[in-house]
């Protein structure tokens, strides 16, 4: 088989020690990234505070955009004294970065260019230097072990996303590749295909891997999109296979959503359900995960299978009209805060996500953090995101 040259994806060891900050007056950050408890907020608050002041000077003395755009605003980065002034600070929407790249970092120190999803129309560029790749990591290395979901058995893999392939520099690939690492891997088969001239939905390969695996009994660890794996079960199910029973310390981390599917979409619980019927997994071995390329940090569900928010950022909700914060229970606009990247200034972020923010006590999984629930995108775009990219795929079949 021909061997097709990819582009390094910068993915480290988890036992690699951490990565140092690019400058001295960054102590903050490099003691923010490395406290254990991943959802901390109310020790952390203080440290949080601090790290961001000095990721914001530390991009207003490097970057003339984002010093203009502070200036403009009347904001300095000396005005972030408390928890309560991180709403202050001067937001850029995410599409931003579709028109513009914006590189604090220098050429040289540039390790990794990611971009946003899609097949057409414009992207997000964001460029990580070795602290930003290492922190945006590190937020998932510690909520994936806060929940228990390292594990060192070998274990099978069955990935829904892409192959990896020359030039192709989604942030998807990359997460599910970072994702690798989290267990022993035995076998790994991708659903999406490399062919040398593109993608392709490799149904029945996936079919093929996920009889072997039930064979086997090792774990199974089954990540990427959910349509594929719903298109992939419902095939099975036509075909006349009983349910499987893979191992129970098997793991399901979907993200990236049913864009493209919208009618055939299954609520979180109703797939959860779902799995457990074809599959013969629990609701435990189920989880998702959220982010964006623009934003960097990850965001894994509760075992209640909800998004707390770690203590590598903090979050708003704003008012679609207003952009005024919003309190708990009212749906608005996600704006996120992380002082996570020094490679490009990110620091306050407006996602096109429509989301609903509760108190952590509602959850009662024991997190006390925040959670935010999903509702969807704002608006209709054009730019196809990288599950649409991707079910196209399956209309092929």
């Amino acid at each position: 088989m021909k061997e097709y040259k990819t582009i390094d994806l910068h993915i480290r060891n988890l036992t690699d020690p951490d990565v140092r900050v690019p400058d001295e007056n960054l102590s903050a950050l490099q003691e923010l990234y490395a406290l254990q408890d991943p959802y901390d907020q109310e020790k952390s608050d203080d440290l949080f505070v601090k790290a961001i002041q000095q990721c914001a000077a530390y991009h207003y003395d490097r970057n003339s955009f984002f010093r203009k755009w502070l200036d403009y605003n009347y904001f300095k980065s000396s005005d972030i004294q408390s928890i309560v002034d991180l709403e202050k600070i001067p937001f850029l929407h995410a599409n931003f970065y579709k028109t513009h790249e914006i590189k604090t970092a220098k050429d040289e120190d540039i390790v990794l260019h990611l971009t946003s999803s899609g097949t057409t129309g414009q992207k997000s560029q964001m460029f990580y230097d070795d602290w930003t790749i290492f922190s945006s990591d590190k937020s998932a290395d510690t909520q994936f072990d806060y929940y228990g979901l390292i594990s060192n058995e070998p274990t099978n893999f069955l990935l829904y996303s892409y192959e990896p392939a020359p030039n192709m520099n989604v942030g998807t690939l990359r997460t599910r590749q970072m994702m690798r690492r989290y267990a022993k891997e035995n076998e790994l088969v991708y659903a999406l295909k490399y062919t040398g001239n593109g993608h392709e939905f490799d149904l029945f390969g996936s079919i093929d891997a996920l009889l072997r695996f039930e064979k086997q009994g090792l774990p199974v660890r089954l990540l990427g999109f959910p349509a594929f794996l719903y298109f992939t079960l419902e095939r099975m199910k036509d075909m006349g296979y009983p349910p499987l029973k893979l191992n129970p310390k098997s793991l399901v981390m979907m993200g990236g959503g049913w864009k493209g599917f919208v009618d055939k979409q299954l609520t979180p619980a109703e797939f959860r359900a779902y799995i457990k019927e074809r599959l013969g997994l629990p609701e435990t071995c189920c989880h998702e995960s959220y982010g964006a390329v623009e934003h960097g940090v990850a965001y894994i569900d509760c075992n209640h299978h909800h998004f707390h928010i770690p203590i590598y950022s903090r979050a708003f909700i704003r008012d679609v009209k207003t952009l005024e914060v919003l309190p708990y229970g009212q749906p608005g606009f996600l704006n996120v805060v992380s002082p996570m990247n020094t490679a490009v200034p990110v620091v306050s972020l407006l996602l096109g996500d429509l989301v609903v923010m509760h108190e952590g006590k509602d959850c009662g999984c024991g997190v006390n953090t925040p959670y935010i629930e999903i509702i969807g995108r704002a608006g209709v775009s054009k730019n196809k995101s990288c599950a649409i990219a991707a079910s196209e795929l399956l209309k092929k079949k």
